[in-house]
């Protein structure tokens, strides 16, 4: 409104006085631009103390503390033997952002690829099946960046050192103001990160053909507009589940005993079954069985196959295992699966 009322009287007076007028214009709409970036600055670092009570009580049930979920589990006598660490984090982009939201990962700074006791990374996007509808499940995100890393040990290297500076702002004035950006435009509410063991590793023996395309420890290859998606790389099949306590070691003991043919069959890059590293899960899944695939095709044409159906098929018991005590419920909710697409996929020389 201000420069508007200006601009009405600028023809009128002094080339003098329009240049102080200029001068007044600009004043105007720097103090305008500064007083925003002021208000949704404070909006997003304003200490708890001064937020409303909404506020809070959106916070505590939206976000988890970094501290919580590193909150490491304690193990029972017989549970398996960690073999790799998966690093997750979880956001919720807001509708028409997803093409944003990828670019800004795409153009980022990383050196991620370089790092010792790196295995695989991607940005996964969720994807439905057969017209399902996840929105139910809103509060934990339609993206997730997922890390393997070799131990915990090389992730917590990592996640200390100048390396995860780099890659999440660096802490200068310009990478705030992007941070700000993401924060309130592009994302609804807080990432959550998420946790876990890598139980049972197995990965195809076939030549990777991402594991080539990392410059200085990231994807300079991949171009994003911000307007249309990156191309997915990979396909993600995830199947959830809820174990109870006392059911959590024959649930691993069955895993490891199960035969795989996932190794030989075509698209298969790997699997991993996850064990949460928490004291508790906050979408109440402890276990994730994850399989990785070139492409959907090759995971459907894997879900139609008899390895599939051996794999998960009802045989009925022998008759000593049908004489048994009946053992506790293994599940406390049924499983259930999610998909995703992969980009800006990583690889390390020596496979996931």
């Amino acid at each position: 409104y201000l420069c508007n009322k200006n601009k009405k009287k600028f023809n009128k007076r002094t080339p003098g006085r329009k240049l102080a007028n200029l001068y007044t214009m600009t004043l105007y709409s720097s103090l305008i631009v500064g007083l925003l970036v002021l208000v949704s600055a404070e909006a997003f670092i304003s200490s708890p103390a001064r937020l409303t009570s909404h506020s809070l009580q959106q916070n505590a049930r939206l976000s988890m503390h970094f501290e919580e979920a590193l909150a490491e589990k304690t193990l029972q006598e017989g549970s398996l033997t960690r073999e790799r660490y998966i690093a997750c984090n979880r956001f919720k982009c807001r509708p028409k952002a997803a093409a944003k939201f990828e670019k800004r990962w795409v153009d980022r700074t990383s050196r991620l690829a370089e790092l010792d006791g790196f295995k695989w990374f991607a940005l996964l996007r969720r994807v439905e099946e057969y017209g399902a509808d996840y929105s139910a499940e809103g509060e934990f995100g339609n993206y997730m960046s997922l890390t393997v890393w070799d131990d915990k040990d090389s992730f917590n290297s990592w996640r200390t050192g100048e390396a995860f500076k780099e890659a999440h702002g660096g802490g200068g004035i310009t990478d705030f103001v992007k941070l700000l950006g993401t924060a309130l435009f592009i994302l609804d509410g807080a990432p959550k990160p998420a946790f876990f063991d890598g139980l049972l590793p197995l990965a195809s023996d076939a030549p990777s053909k991402i594991a080539s395309k990392a410059v200085d420890g990231w994807r300079k290859d991949i171009v994003a507009d911000g307007e249309n998606l990156v191309e997915p790389e990979v396909f993600v099949a995830m199947n959830r589940f809820s174990i109870p306590e006392e059911a959590r070691i024959p649930f691993e003991q069955r895993w490891a005993k199960r035969e795989s043919e996932l190794k030989d069959l075509p698209g298969f890059r790997f699997f991993n079954m996850l064990r949460r590293d928490a004291t508790e899960a906050d979408d109440g899944y402890n276990y994730i069985s994850m399989s990785v695939w070139e492409d959907r095709g090759s995971f459907e044409g894997w879900r139609a196959s008899q390895q599939f159906n051996k794999a998960h098929g009802s045989e009925k018991p022998s008759g000593e295992e049908a004489s048994k005590p009946k053992a506790p419920p293994m599940f406390k909710t049924p499983p259930k699966t999610a998909f995703y697409e992969g980009k800006v996929v990583l690889e390390s020389a020596g496979g996931p």
